[in-house]
Protein backbone atom coordinates (compact mmCIF):
# COMPACT_ATOMS: atom_id res chain seq x y z
CA UNK A 1 0.00 0.00 0.00
CA UNK A 2 3.12 2.40 0.95
CA UNK A 3 4.01 1.90 -2.81
CA UNK A 4 0.61 2.76 -4.62
CA UNK A 5 0.46 6.39 -2.38
CA UNK A 6 4.37 6.87 -3.16
CA UNK A 7 3.53 6.60 -6.74
CA UNK A 8 0.39 8.93 -6.47
CA UNK A 9 2.36 11.68 -4.73
CA UNK A 10 5.19 11.46 -6.98
CA UNK A 11 2.67 11.75 -10.17
CA UNK A 12 0.80 14.13 -8.26
CA UNK A 13 3.95 16.36 -7.25
CA UNK A 14 5.28 15.53 -11.20
CA UNK A 15 1.96 16.93 -12.71
CA UNK A 16 1.57 19.81 -9.91
CA UNK A 17 5.08 20.92 -10.92
CA UNK A 18 4.13 20.96 -14.82
CA UNK A 19 1.27 23.03 -13.96
CA UNK A 20 3.37 25.70 -12.36
CA UNK A 21 5.92 25.71 -15.23
CA UNK A 22 3.02 25.69 -18.06
CA UNK A 23 0.29 28.18 -15.98
CA UNK A 24 0.66 31.80 -17.64
CA UNK A 25 -0.80 32.82 -14.74
CA UNK A 26 1.83 33.82 -12.30
CA UNK A 27 -0.13 33.73 -8.97
CA UNK A 28 -2.15 30.13 -10.41
CA UNK A 29 1.89 28.94 -11.31
CA UNK A 30 2.37 29.62 -7.16
CA UNK A 31 0.17 28.06 -6.18
CA UNK A 32 0.62 24.95 -8.31
CA UNK A 33 4.41 24.80 -7.34
CA UNK A 34 3.35 24.92 -3.44
CA UNK A 35 0.88 22.22 -4.08
CA UNK A 36 3.87 20.71 -5.92
CA UNK A 37 5.94 21.33 -2.71
CA UNK A 38 3.12 19.26 -0.47
CA UNK A 39 2.52 16.30 -2.79
CA UNK A 40 6.37 15.99 -2.80
CA UNK A 41 5.96 16.19 1.31
CA UNK A 42 4.07 13.17 0.78
CA UNK A 43 6.47 11.33 -1.24
CA UNK A 44 8.96 11.59 1.95
CA UNK A 45 6.04 10.30 4.66
CA UNK A 46 5.62 7.87 2.69
CA UNK A 47 9.14 5.99 2.80
CA UNK A 48 9.46 7.05 6.36
CA UNK A 49 11.34 10.54 6.03
CA UNK A 50 9.07 12.44 8.39
CA UNK A 51 11.25 15.38 9.62
CA UNK A 52 12.77 15.98 5.91
CA UNK A 53 8.72 15.55 4.92
CA UNK A 54 7.52 17.97 7.68
CA UNK A 55 10.87 20.85 6.98
CA UNK A 56 9.69 20.48 3.14
CA UNK A 57 5.85 22.13 4.29
CA UNK A 58 7.46 24.34 6.24
CA UNK A 59 10.53 25.95 4.61
CA UNK A 60 9.41 25.41 0.82
CA UNK A 61 5.62 25.51 1.07
CA UNK A 62 5.76 28.24 4.08
CA UNK A 63 8.86 30.73 3.41
CA UNK A 64 10.29 30.36 -0.44
CA UNK A 65 6.61 30.20 -2.17
CA UNK A 66 5.66 33.55 -0.11
CA UNK A 67 9.15 34.51 -1.63
CA UNK A 68 8.61 33.42 -4.75
CA UNK A 69 4.77 35.32 -4.79
CA UNK A 70 6.46 38.17 -3.82
CA UNK A 71 9.12 38.62 -6.08
CA UNK A 72 6.75 38.13 -8.81
CA UNK A 73 4.21 40.38 -7.96
CA UNK A 74 6.34 43.47 -7.89
CA UNK A 75 7.58 42.82 -11.24
CA UNK A 76 6.58 44.56 -13.90
CA UNK A 77 4.21 42.40 -16.06
CA UNK A 78 3.61 44.42 -19.01
CA UNK A 79 7.11 44.42 -20.25
CA UNK A 80 7.68 40.68 -19.46
CA UNK A 81 4.72 40.32 -21.81
CA UNK A 82 5.86 42.75 -24.78
CA UNK A 83 9.56 40.47 -24.95
CA UNK A 84 8.94 38.33 -27.62
CA UNK A 85 9.60 34.66 -26.99
CA UNK A 86 13.19 33.04 -28.15
CA UNK A 87 12.97 30.00 -29.78
CA UNK A 88 16.70 29.76 -28.83
CA UNK A 89 15.99 29.64 -25.02
CA UNK A 90 13.03 27.26 -25.34
CA UNK A 91 14.90 24.78 -27.26
CA UNK A 92 18.05 25.20 -24.92
CA UNK A 93 15.39 24.26 -22.12
CA UNK A 94 14.23 21.63 -23.79
CA UNK A 95 17.33 19.60 -24.62
CA UNK A 96 18.30 20.53 -20.55
CA UNK A 97 14.67 19.29 -19.42
CA UNK A 98 14.87 16.18 -21.75
CA UNK A 99 18.56 15.03 -20.56
CA UNK A 100 17.69 15.43 -16.96
CA UNK A 101 14.48 13.07 -17.15
CA UNK A 102 16.53 10.45 -19.05
CA UNK A 103 19.19 10.92 -16.59
CA UNK A 104 16.65 9.92 -13.73
CA UNK A 105 14.93 7.11 -15.68
CA UNK A 106 18.36 6.00 -15.87
CA UNK A 107 19.10 6.15 -12.36
CA UNK A 108 15.70 5.30 -11.27
CA UNK A 109 15.33 1.66 -13.42
CA UNK A 110 19.47 0.68 -14.04
CA UNK A 111 21.42 1.53 -10.96
CA UNK A 112 20.95 -0.20 -8.32
CA UNK A 113 20.83 1.18 -5.00
CA UNK A 114 18.90 0.86 -1.31
CA UNK A 115 17.53 4.08 0.47
CA UNK A 116 18.21 3.86 4.29
CA UNK A 117 15.49 5.43 6.17
CA UNK A 118 17.56 5.21 9.56
CA UNK A 119 18.05 8.56 9.63
CA UNK A 120 14.82 10.15 9.58
CA UNK A 121 13.58 11.45 12.54
CA UNK A 122 14.71 14.42 14.26
CA UNK A 123 16.63 12.74 17.16
CA UNK A 124 18.74 11.18 14.59
CA UNK A 125 19.42 14.04 12.76
CA UNK A 126 19.87 15.82 15.86
CA UNK A 127 22.19 14.39 17.88
CA UNK A 128 25.89 14.40 15.60
CA UNK A 129 24.35 18.42 14.70
CA UNK A 130 24.62 18.81 18.59
CA UNK A 131 27.32 16.92 19.73
CA UNK A 132 29.66 16.73 16.50
CA UNK A 133 29.47 19.50 14.73
CA UNK A 134 28.55 21.72 17.72
CA UNK A 135 30.71 24.79 16.94
CA UNK A 136 30.28 24.84 13.29
CA UNK A 137 26.26 24.46 13.57
CA UNK A 138 26.86 27.93 16.69
CA UNK A 139 29.19 29.99 13.61
CA UNK A 140 26.66 29.56 11.00
CA UNK A 141 23.90 30.30 13.52
CA UNK A 142 26.02 33.86 14.32
CA UNK A 143 26.84 34.66 10.92
CA UNK A 144 23.41 34.49 9.80
CA UNK A 145 22.30 36.86 12.58
CA UNK A 146 24.94 39.21 11.65
CA UNK A 147 23.87 38.95 7.67
CA UNK A 148 20.23 39.69 8.59
CA UNK A 149 21.63 42.40 10.87
CA UNK A 150 23.37 43.94 8.36
CA UNK A 151 21.04 43.60 5.55
CA UNK A 152 18.41 45.39 7.94
CA UNK A 153 21.17 48.36 8.80
CA UNK A 154 21.89 48.76 4.81
CA UNK A 155 18.18 48.75 4.06
CA UNK A 156 17.46 51.21 6.55
CA UNK A 157 20.70 53.47 5.71
CA UNK A 158 18.88 53.53 2.09
CA UNK A 159 15.84 55.52 3.73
Amino acid sequence: MKEVFFFFFGLLSAVFALMAVLNRNLVKGGVSLLASFVSLAGVYFTVGAEFIGIVQVIVYGGAIIVLYLFALLTVDLKSMKAEPLRLSFLFAGGVLSGALFLIILYAGFFLEGSLSSNVSGASDLARPLFYRFLLPFEVVSVLLLVATIGAVAVARREE
